[in-house]
């Protein structure tokens, strides 16, 4: 794994010095040490470094918490406090660049290794889901177009599908089965579970092996039906026989 380069933004020189030495000597890379908030986001558009402690307190135009405001707008990197003021207030106001760790002043080596790993390790898991979200949303076409397909936890991953296409659903063993015209989507979940996600109204569960869709009855005759163009025969249960004669006459 590929060192850690850490950015210091502090205005007490000694301070800094004292952090720089500290992460040296714990195997990170010292990016760079600066005092203002200007400083660093110059230093930040130069190189993204992997971790950021920010005083919050700086002296000059900005303070930390505007400094990272800034640079989240921008960037995604952990960003990590430097205070000697604990309080409240402080805090609160802190909290909203939504940095990755706090650490008070004055602290020791085992203080800056700690919250720099804890944040990377969490900043990298926020990073793998926001990933994630970003592929869902690409690859599934969220969008107004796309509002009235339904997303379906195949065995074999999750499948984007529209209703219209569905003729039936059939249970098999824990599971069920999602019939197209020429394809089938196998599914981990029960009848009735995966009978809960059709909510249009032109879905129903017929027996307690079969849920149909009211739009693909090609032939009704009771006790059976015929689904079309696959032609496939399914018998209905004696008490479902008035509810689908009503709804395929309708």
């Amino acid at each position: 794994m590929s060192k850690l380069k850490v950015l210091i933004v502090e205005d007490e020189i000694l301070v800094a010095t004292d952090i720089e030495e500290s992460l040296q000597s714990l195997g990170y890379i010292v990016q760079k040490a600066v005092v203002t908030g200007k400083a660093a986001l110059q230093e930040v558009e130069k190189s993204l470094p992997d971790i950021i402690l920010m005083d919050i307190m700086l002296k000059g135009e900005m303070t930390g918490i505007e400094t990272a405001n800034l640079i989240r707008q921008k960037h995604d990197v952990p960003i990590i406090y430097l205070t000697a003021n604990a309080d409240i207030s402080t805090i609160e106001k802190a909290k909203t660049s939504l940095p990755y760790g706090y650490i008070i002043k004055p602290f020791t080596e085992k203080d800056l290794q700690t919250n720099i790993e804890i944040s990377r390790f969490k900043f990298e898991n926020d990073m793998k889901l926001k990933m994630e979200s970003d592929q869902f949303n690409q690859f599934f076409g969220f969008g107004n177009e796309n509002k009235d397909h339904l997303i379906i936890q195949g065995i074999k991953g999750l499948e984007r599908i529209h209703p219209n296409d569905v003729y039936y659903i059939e249970s098999q063993g824990n599971g069920s089965v999602i019939h197209f015209l020429d394809e089938e989507l196998q599914s981990e979940k029960n009848l009735d579970e995966i009978g809960k996600i059709f909510t249009d109204g032109n879905f129903l569960k017929v027996s307690e092996i079969y849920i149909v869709n009211l739009r693909k009855i090609f032939l009704a005759k009771f006790p059976e039906i015929i689904i079309a163009d696959k032609m496939t025969v399914i018998s209905v249960n004696e008490n479902k026989k008035d509810q689908l004669e009503a709804a395929f006459k309708g």
